[in-house]
């Protein structure tokens, strides 16, 4: 047994030199220290880099599945768009046309200051089409001079004369405004002679919009034609609380205009009450729209503009002013995904990363403008280590571009977007723990052998200087 060991001691690579054999020097000491702090410096150094997080970017061709859609949210403001005719509509390359999106749109009434006016408008996107009677049904009829249409100077006097006034605003040049014309004159006619001057309770009477515009527009007139119902010189009604005008959604034929008048008269002289075919017209000028729609991850549109159907509008008075409050593309990331996202983004997170278009304000300085923005789409996959347990984190990017113009169609917002082919992927690396523990090594080993190099290196110096001096004192 003594053997064995004895032959195990010839393969020592650590031979040890007896201590009474070695010799310290103040050149060694200090080297010493400076050797140890240097390897404290450098394993240091090396254990932040172990322990910090490297990313690597990578530009690839889009990875998203087949047929996925993509979330576009926005919350925009018009304070001279009207929530009656506000409308949302979705198209793209694909020649997909979605029109009057409600499902996942709010309207809120808001006055010019962009204030809240009120509850959310209920949608009338999908209410029965109103009715007309056929064209030429009246022609026989004698012309008749009650239907005069008001005037600035009589409009206040007539309201105030008779307890209920309806009023037809109405524009000659349009289209559903000539439809309604016979049909309005002969309803006229039949509630006038049932309700004769000396009954009083109710008028018709109609005002023509292009000739008394401002009148118009006192009353918040934007799409023709606009059936008003004024009670005690005012067509006020509250709802919610909130102010909002008094409107006819009803059939626009002689028999429901007739049958309305009827049901109003035996309450002549009173507050509003709930009826079928009455319904709020906003009273506030402006309107909010907020939600999100889904759409294809192919060029397209997403437009606002006023519509309705059986109502025209005038350009020259649609004003598409708007401000945008947020404009996002994909889900909100979650407080914990956006610190992910924040520490691991290659060019780091500003506070509009997002949504470039955050609190904008687009002013339309001239009568019929267009307001377009262009949307660059960028998709970044940011994928941590442990992307496994945690999974991948999406995160849309972009660029906009916006300009508004004169044009001879209805005014309107548009947002056109367009994704990029290309997504760009963030990987999450680390160094492993093998490669810290070979450089740790080379560290202390590198640090020790050079400081030993230089000791030896100073104390032959040393040695060879002491001898040249006893020789010359010899």
């Amino acid at each position: 047994m003594p053997r064995i060991f004895s032959r195990l001691k010839a393969i020592d690579f650590f031979k040890k030199i007896p201590s009474d054999l070695t010799e310290a020097t103040l050149t060694g000491a200090w080297l010493s220290i400076v050797a140890a702090i240097l390897m404290v410096f450098l394993f240091s150094a090396e254990l932040l880099s172990f322990l910090s997080t490297t990313t690597t970017t990578q530009l690839v061709v889009d990875r998203s599945p087949q047929n996925e859609l993509l979330k576009i949210n926005f919350n925009i403001s018009f304070p001279a768009l009207s929530c009656e005719f506000a409308t949302v509509d979705v198209s793209d390359a694909m020649g997909t046309k979605r029109m009057n999106l409600t499902k996942t749109v709010r309207k809120v009434p808001i006055n010019l200051d962009l204030e809240r006016q009120g509850p959310a408008v209920e949608d009338h996107a999908h209410r029965p089409t109103v009715k007309y009677d056929e064209e030429g049904k009246f022609d026989d009829e004698p012309d008749i001079d009650i239907t005069v249409p008001l005037s600035h100077e009589n409009f206040e006097a007539t309201l105030a004369r008779y307890p209920i006034v309806i009023v037809n605003f109405f524009a000659p040049w349009c289209h559903w405004c000539q439809r309604l014309e016979p049909t309005w004159e002969a309803s006229t006619k039949e509630v006038h002679d049932k309700y004769p001057e000396w009954d009083g309770r109710i008028r018709f009477a109609k005002v023509d919009c292009t000739a008394e515009v401002d009148l118009c527009r006192q009353h918040f007139i934007q799409g023709f034609p606009s059936i008003r119902v004024f009670r005690k010189g005012h067509d006020d009604i509250y709802i919610g609380g909130m102010h909002e005008h008094e409107a006819y959604m009803g059939d626009r034929t002689k028999e429901a205009l007739v049958a309305f008048a009827d049901s109003l008269v035996p309450s002549a002289g009173q507050p509003h009450r709930k009826h079928v075919a009455l319904s709020q017209a906003p009273k506030n000028p402006g309107c909010n729209l907020a939600g999100f729609v889904m759409v294809k991850k192919v060029p397209g549109t997403v437009h606002f503009v006023a519509r309705s159907e059986g109502h025209s509008f005038d350009h020259a008075w649609m004003n598409m002013t708007h401000m945008i409050h947020s404009f996002h593309v994909g889900t909100r990331p979650s407080p914990r995904k956006y610190q992910q996202l924040k520490r691991l983004h290659p060019a780091g997170l500003t506070s509009d990363w997002a949504d470039k278009l955050h609190d904008q304000f687009f002013l339309s300085e001239h009568t019929q403008s267009t307001h377009e923005h262009y949307l660059q789409i960028v998709l970044t996959t940011i994928e941590p280590k442990h992307s496994r347990h945690s999974g991948s984190y999406d995160a849309y990017e972009y660029t906009a571009h916006s300009h508004s113009y004169q044009s001879d169609s209805l005014p309107s917002a548009r947002f056109m977007y367009d994704l990029s082919p290309i997504q760009i992927l963030v990987l999450e690396t680390g160094k492993p723990w093998y490669s810290f523990l070979t450089t740790s090594c080379a560290i202390i080993g590198g640090v020790f052998t050079v400081a030993g190099i230089l000791d030896a290196l100073l104390y032959q110096s040393f040695k060879a200087v002491k001898k040249l001096q006893l020789g010359k004192q010899g």
